[in-house]
């Protein structure tokens, strides 16, 4: 009866762990994205009015020397989240001609590349099972050389808020920026939440305390 009982119970917890969700396996999309926002602690942003955004967007590629623009449908969908989503804080969108308290540029990256591999094998030695212990004293073993071929896919998604109202000598200051990694930053049907997501984390960033 006892055998009977641990065998029904060694039954039930595989069939339990077997029904068990990998956490890194099973990830969804959602799940597998990071938003990291950033801030210069030291603004008071209550004082900015007005902002323009860019009216393209910047691709960034490993396989590029230089940036080029685009318009993509997901680049018009994220102009005019970003824009929504600064409307809502407060802010009032103006033309780059009237000279507005902020900027906003918008770029893509492209870190995806493709690579190659080689592994020059290996020797099994003294001591580590080797051919003496199976009865061929004074032998070896090994593994032949290969070569592998692996692709990394890994596109970004930035966006970089600069203070144009106290700008110096031409220089300014990022006083905010979002980045988003992880599986379809380059979704248009997901441009809307990843934007949400990132000024949830940034209370601090609205016209009004």
């Amino acid at each position: 009866m006892y055998l009977l009982s641990a065998v029904a119970a060694l039954v039930a917890m595989i069939s339990i762990s077997s029904c068990r969700k990998d956490p890194l396996k099973d990830m969804t999309d959602e799940e597998s994205r990071i938003y990291i926002t950033n801030h210069d602690s030291t603004v008071d942003f209550t004082s900015y009015s007005t902002f323009s955004i860019v009216d393209s967007v910047a691709v960034l590629s490993r396989n590029s020397d230089s940036a080029k623009k685009a318009l993509t449908t997901y680049d018009q969908q994220l102009i005019a989240s970003v824009t929504a989503a600064m409307k809502q804080r407060g802010y009032t969108l103006v033309d780059k001609s009237a000279k507005p308290d902020l900027g906003i540029n918008l770029t893509r990256i492209d870190n995806s590349y493709t690579s190659i591999g080689w592994n020059p094998g290996w020797w099994g030695g003294p001591g580590y099972w080797d051919a003496g212990w199976w009865g061929y004293p004074g032998g070896g073993w090994y593994w032949p050389s290969y070569y592998t071929v692996y692709q990394v896919n890994e596109r970004q998604t930035a966006i970089d808020l600069f203070d144009l109202k106290n700008a110096k000598n031409d220089k300014f200051n990022v006083i905010w920026n979002a980045l988003w990694r992880g599986s379809g930053v380059w979704n248009t049907s997901n441009v809307d939440p990843m934007v949400q997501a990132s000024f949830a984390q940034s209370a601090y960033l609205s016209k009004s305390k």
